[in-house]
C-alpha cells in the first residue's frame, strides 16, 4: 500500500498528506459567515413534563380501538407492548394517510416528523430545481462560452512552441465538453474536436473508470448518470453533466507524476488568469458558485478564490503567459500550494485506472486539486470517509472497512442508539480503529457550534434531524420512551438524510473507499413532541425565503408557499409544546390537527412542478414526482456504490392520551427507509427505484428496522 496507511488514526481531523508540521484541521464546514440571532420564535424553551401512562397489553379501555380493524393481532400486540408499531404501506404521499380521516369521528390523526420533514424535502427541492432551471443552466452555459472564448485568445497569443500551449490546448477541449453537454448543437474547435468527441462518448456511457482523453487521469464516468430530480427533464439532464464535469473533473497538485502536475497545475493557473481578466466570466462565476453555497456549502477543493492569492504574488498580478510558462516559478507554485493550500476533507481512496480501464498501481486518496466549480463539503461525507480505509481496518478483504452504513452518520451526530445497533447487531467494533474513529468525529461534531449548524440550508437540515436522536424519558410520553421508538426515529432521519443527499447529488462531494373537532368524548389528534424539530424546520423555511428573496432568486408563488410553511410549522411547535407541558388545546387546533392531510397536500403541491393551480395530487403530470420514493448513492467502493433510499410512506399508530380522559389511538404516515449496495454502473434513478418498488424486486429493507415494523393488515389504496 502506499503511504496513505501511515495517515494515523489521531490524525482523523487533518487531511490525510498534510505536513507534519501543519497544526490539525478541523473539516471546513462552510464559508457562510455566522449567522445573526436566531429570532425567538424559532427557539424552544420548556421543560418537558408529560404525564406517563400505563398502557393495556390487550388495549382493551382503549377508546376506538375497534375503528382500526385493519390491525393484525400481531400489530395489535406489538401496540399494547410499545405503545406504537409501524406497518407497511403503497401510500405514494404522506398526505394520503391522514385524508380518511377528515369526515370521521372515531380515527384521530397523529401528525408525524416524518410528514413535514417529506414537506421540507419537497420544499427543497423544489426550490433547489427552479434556481436551477431559471438562474443557475443559463449561467453555466454563459460562463462557458465566455471561457472557451478567453482560452481560444490565449492560444492565439502563443506561439506554436511554446510550453504552455499544450496545457491550453486541452483547456480549450475541457470547456468545449463543458459546452456540448449544456448545448449538444455547438460547434467544437477543430484542434480538440477528436479528444471532445471521445470524452463525450465516455460520459455518455457513463459505465465505468477511465483514463481521461483530455486530463490523462482517472475520472468515474459512472457519476455522470443524471439522478435525483436532474431525470425530469432534457434541460436539467444537460446541467446535471455539465455540472458534473466541473464538480467532479480535478487538476491536480499531488499526482504521483510530477509531469502530470506540472501540466495540470499550468493548466489550472491558464483558467484562474481567464477569470481574472475577464469580469463577466467572473461574475457568472460568482452567481453560480454562491447560490449552491446557500444550499449545500462551500467547495472541498481549491478554486479560483484560493488559487489567485498565491498565483499573484509569484507571477504578478495579472498572471502574464511567459511568468506561468517558466518551471521555476511554476515549481515554487506548486511547493507552496501543496504547503499553503488546505487538502481536501472528503478524500476518497481510490485507484487509477490505464487507457483500457484497468484498475492499476496502489490505491491513493485524493491530494489536493484544483476544480472549476468544486463539489461542497458536507459533514456526513466527511463522517463516512474517516469510517473506512485507510483510517479504519487494515488491508485485506476481510479486515478493511471500505463499505460504511448509515448509522455511521447517525452515530457521530450523537445517537447512542445507532452505535449501539453498529456494534452489537453489525460487530463494526471489530474493524481496527473503527470506535476511536467514530469517537473522534462525534466529539468533533459535537463540539460544533450552532452558527455553523445555521450557516447553510444542508447543514441546518441536518441540525434539525439531531432532537430525533436522543433518548426520551421522564417528561415525555410512553410511546417514547423505548429503544424501538429510537429505531423508529432513526429510522426517520436516516430516510429524511436520503432525501437530503438525493436533492444534493450533483453538488454534495461523495466520499469512497476501495480496499377535525368531532363531538364530545370523539379521538382527537396528536402532534409528535418534537417542537425542537419544528422549530429548527419553520427556521430553515424562513431562511430559506429571505436567502432565496435577498438573491433575487423567489417568485411569488414560492414566497407564499414558504410562509404557509412556516405557518404550520410554528403552529406545530406550538402544540407540541403544549403537549410537554399539559397545557389544553383549543378546539380550534384540534380541529387543524384533525384536517391535516389536506394542509399537507396544499402545502406540497403549491412546490412540485406542474402542481401550481392543481387541486389533488393526481393531477401532477409526472409520475416521479407523484410518487415520494426517491434514492441517492452516497459512498463509492471499488465497482459499487451505497445506494440509501426512502420507499411508500408506512402507517404509524400510537396509543396517546385522550384530552377528557384515557387513552385512544392515532394513525400517521412515517417514512421506510433502504440501504444497500448496488452496481456502479448503475446508480439508481428515481424512476427504476419506483419501478424495483411496484414490482417487489427491491431489496429487502435493513433487517434492524424489524423491531418497529410489523408487516401485515392491508395496505392503503391510493
Amino acid at each position: 500500500m502506499l503511504a496513505l496507511a501511515l495517515c494515523l488514526v489521531a490524525t482523523v481531523l487533518c487531511g490525510c498528506g498534510a505536513n507534519d508540521d501543519e497544526e490539525e484541521q478541523a473539516p471546513r464546514s462552510t464559508s457562510a459567515a455566522a449567522q445573526a440571532a436566531v429570532p425567538e420564535r424559532f427557539t424552544v424553551d420548556i421543560t418537558p413534563q408529560a404525564e406517563t401512562y400505563e398502557i393495556p397489553r390487550d388495549l382493551a379501555t382503549v377508546r376506538n380501538l375497534d375503528h382500526f380493524s385493519e390491525l393484525t393481532s400481531t400489530q395489535k400486540r406489538r401496540l399494547g407492548e410499545l405503545g406504537f408499531v409501524v406497518v407497511p404501506d403503497e401510500a405514494e404521499q404522506m398526505f394520503m394517510l391522514y385524508e380518511s380521516y377528515d369526515e370521521s369521528d372515531d380515527a384521530a390523526s397523529f401528525i408525524t416528523v416524518d410528514s413535514l420533514l417529506q414537506a421540507y424535502h419537497v420544499f427543497f427541492d423544489f426550490s433547489l430545481r427552479t434556481v436551477e432551471q431559471q438562474h443557475l443552466a443559463g449561467l453555466a452555459q454563459q460562463l462557458t462560452d465566455l471561457l472557451v472564448n478567453a482560452t481560444q485568445a490565449q492560444l492565439e497569443a502563443l506561439a506554436e512552441d511554446d510550453l504552455l500551449r499544450d496545457a491550453a490546448l486541452r483547456n480549450l477541449a475541457y470547456f468545449a465538453v463543458a459546452q456540448r453537454l449544456l448545448v449538444p448543437s455547438a460547434e467544437t474547435p477543430e484542434p480538440v474536436l477528436q479528444t471532445v468527441e471521445q470524452e463525450l462518448a465516455l460520459i455518455a456511457a457513463h459505465q465505468t473508470r477511465a483514463e481521461s482523453p483530455i486530463m490523462g487521469t482517472t475520472i468515474h464516468y459512472t457519476q455522470f448518470n443524471p439522478r435525483g430530480h436532474y431525470t425530469r427533464s432534457e434541460e436539467l439532464e444537460r446541467y446535471f453533466r455539465a455540472m458534473m464535469w466541473y464538480g467532479l473533473v480535478g487538476f491536480n497538485l499531488e499526482a504521483d507524476d510530477e509531469t502530470v502536475n506540472r501540466r495540470q497545475t499550468r493548466q489550472a493557473l491558464l483558467i484562474v488568469k481567464a477569470l481574472g481578466e475577464d469580469e463577466q466570466a467572473r461574475d457568472s462565476w460568482e452567481r453560480l458558485y454562491e447560490p449552491v453555497e446557500f444550499f449545500v456549502g462551500g467547495a472541498d477543493d481549491l478554486g479560483y478564490n484560493e488559487y489567485l492569492p498565491l498565483a499573484r504574488q509569484l507571477f504578478g498580478e495579472d498572471l502574464p503567459l511567459q511568468e506561468i510558462g517558466a518551471d521555476a516559478k511554476l515549481d515554487e507554485f506548486i511547493a507552496r500550494a501543496r504547503e499553503e493550500l488546505p487538502a481536501p476533507q472528503i478524500a476518497p481512496l481510490f485507484f487509477e485506472a490505464d487507457g483500457a480501464g484497468n484498475l492499476v498501481g496502489e490505491p491513493r486518496a485524493q491530494g489536493r486539486q484544483f476544480r472549476v466549480l468544486g463539489q461542497r463539503f458536507i459533514p456526513d461525507s466527511w463522517v463516512l470517509q474517516q469510517l473506512v480505509s485507510p483510517f479504519v481496518g487494515e488491508p485485506g478483504p476481510e479486515t478493511a472497512r471500505d463499505v460504511p452504513m448509515g448509522l455511521d452518520v447517525m452515530a457521530a451526530l450523537g445517537s447512542a442508539r445507532a452505535r449501539q445497533i453498529l456494534t452489537e447487531r453489525y460487530e463494526q467494533d471489530r474493524y481496527r480503529n473503527y470506535e476511536a474513529q467514530l469517537d473522534a468525529v462525534t466529539q468533533h461534531l459535537e463540539g460544533t457550534d450552532e452558527s455553523t449548524w445555521r450557516s447553510n440550508l444542508y447543514w441546518g437540515w441536518l441540525y434539525s434531524l439531531r432532537p430525533l436522536l436522543e433518548p426520551k424519558g421522564e417528561g415525555y410520553p410512553t410511546f417514547m420512551q423505548s429503544d424501538e421508538w429510537l429505531d423508529k426515529e432513526l429510522s426517520t432521519s436516516l430516510s429524511s438524510w436520503a432525501e437530503l443527499r438525493h436533492d444534493t447529488i450533483l453538488y454534495a462531494k461523495q466520499s469512497g473507499a476501495e480496499m377535525g373537532a368531532g363531538p364530545a368524548g370523539a379521538p382527537k389528534g396528536y402532534v409528535e413532541p418534537y417542537p425542537e424539530v419544528f422549530a429548527r424546520l419553520a427556521y430553515l423555511a424562513w431562511r430559506s425565503r429571505q436567502g432565496l428573496s435577498e438573491r433575487g432568486m423567489l417568485s411569488e408563488r414560492l414566497g407564499n408557499a414558504y410562509d404557509s410553511l412556516e405557518d404550520t410549522l410554528l403552529f406545530l411547535k406550538l402544540v407540541a409544546e403544549k403537549e410537554l407541558t399539559n397545557q389544553p388545546r383549543t378546539a380550534e387546533e384540534y380541529e387543524r390537527i384533525q384536517y391535516f392531510g389536506g394542509e399537507l397536500e396544499r402545502l406540497t403541491l403549491n412546490v412540485t412542478e406542474g402542481g401550481e393551480g392543481a387541486a389533488h395530487w393526481f393531477e401532477i403530470e409526472n409520475e416521479t414526482d407523484r410518487n415520494m420514493a426517491c434514492i441517492a448513492d452516497v459512498h463509492s467502493f471499488w465497482d459499487k456504490v451505497l445506494q440509501v433510499g426512502v420507499g411508500p410512506a408506512y402507517r404509524v399508530y400510537v396509543v396517546v392520551p385522550h384530552p377528557d380522559g384515557g387513552l385512544q389511538i392515532a394513525r400517521g404516515g412515517a417514512f421506510s427507509y433502504w440501504e444497500f449496495h448496488w452496481p456502479a454502473s448503475d446508480r439508481l434513478t428515481d424512476e427504476k427505484w419506483q419501478a424495483m418498488l411496484q414490482s417487489g424486486t427491491a431489496p429487502a429493507r435493513p433487517e434492524w428496522t424489524e423491531t418497529f415494523i410489523v408487516p401485515g393488515g392491508e395496505a392503503h389504496q391510493p
